[in-house]
């Protein structure tokens, strides 16, 4: 997902120019192609692949039969939790980006989002595809390559930070139990020292962030200021977005009558979201799946409803997202109601 000289270094130029050349090779492809046919092609194959993958699952795992008659209030909960995250995301993008004044919109963003999610699920090397799309949509919201750059990057070591945070968390309510009680201590003192450690610091925190602004933008370089509660609206959107991504797991585990303690889920979440974000196969190529069933084991639990509701929840969270991501860039650039949503923060010291 998700011009002119880039503040950066030379290697950060040659990055950002494959990706634009990656990008510029795929449009010239679907430029010699009748759009209309492309979009019906786009759609039809990225339905073919989600039916494949449930159906091939089917085969292999018996209770499966739950997933196709869940809880319909449960599911609504599931859907809805996972939108919620697809937006959050979204925002903390728009945040970023408001700190070179960009005023970007949702829809572009939203489509960003799901397109980079079905980029990347359904494609070799969809990450950077994925890449090159957020950087295209971001350059058309009229930022510039230094500004897209910042707000991918910023995005990226947000989610990192606060995955590491929510991982503290599932290892607290986890207690002596679950795949990480041995390394328990640790990890909890490294979580305090994550929340100490930046308050105690907060000034030099907030200063490196507008320093790291202000080298991707350097045309606010003297009247930039970066506030700690900017900062701060970013870290708790990202958050969020997690947090509303594993309320999904949870419902979707309901949905399916599989009793697993949320503690365990928060936990388990966290590691899965961990191996997925080692790119080794598109969409997580089934690793996160298996993490969620050997955490879960870890746990004690080891029913099949928990193997439905994992697959339940991989269908509302990627696979069922990659046709309506494909639909999205096919349709890219024909109107569509504008979804007005107010950013959180404004960095100080922008012109209104």
């Amino acid at each position: 997902m998700r011009t002119a000289a880039l503040p950066l270094g030379d290697a950060s130029r040659r990055r950002l120019s494959t990706l634009r050349g990656l990008w510029d090779g795929l449009e010239r492809v679907f430029d010699r192609v009748p759009r209309r046919l492309v979009r019906l092609v786009v759609v039809a194959g990225a339905a073919a692949l989600v039916v494949a993958v449930v159906l091939r699952s089917g085969f292999s795992v018996a209770p499966l039969g739950r997933v196709t008659h869940p809880q319909i209030g449960w599911l609504g909960i599931a859907v809805l939790a996972e939108a919620a995250s697809l937006g959050t995301y979204a925002l903390i993008v728009r945040n970023i980006l408001g700190f070179g004044d960009v005023p970007a919109r949702m829809r572009s963003l939203l489509r960003a989002t799901v397109g980079g999610i079905a980029m990347s699920a359904s494609l070799p090397g969809g990450q950077a595809a994925s890449a090159a799309y957020w950087y295209k949509q971001l350059r058309r919201e009229g930022a510039t390559g230094g500004l897209a750059a910042l707000a991918m990057i910023g995005s990226m070591v947000a989610g990192v930070v606060s995955l590491a945070g929510l991982l503290v968390v599932g290892v607290a309510a986890a207690g002596d139990h679950g795949p990480l009680a041995a390394a328990r201590v640790p990890i909890l003192a490294a979580g305090a020292g994550m929340v100490v450690v930046p308050w105690i610091l907060r000034g030099r925190v907030a200063g490196a962030s507008a320093w790291l602004a202000r080298r991707f933008r350097p045309e606010y370089s003297n009247d930039l200021t970066v506030r700690g509660r900017d900062v701060a609206a970013i870290g708790t959107l990202a958050f969020a977005n997690w947090v509303f991504d594993c309320a999904s797991l949870y419902a979707a585990l309901a949905a399916v009558h599989s009793s697993v303690p949320f503690e365990s889920i928060v936990l388990t979440y966290a590691i899965a979201q961990l191996v997925a974000s080692i790119p080794l196969l598109p969409g997580g190529g089934g690793t996160v799946e298996v993490s969620l069933a050997l955490g879960f084991a870890a746990f004690g639990h080891t029913s099949g409803s928990v193997v439905a509701g994992v697959l339940l929840f991989r269908v509302i969270s990627c696979w069922g997202i990659v046709p309506v991501g494909w639909l999205a860039v096919a349709l890219d650039g024909r109107r569509v109601p504008a979804l007005k949503i107010p950013q959180l923060s404004r960095p100080a010291g922008l012109p209104a």
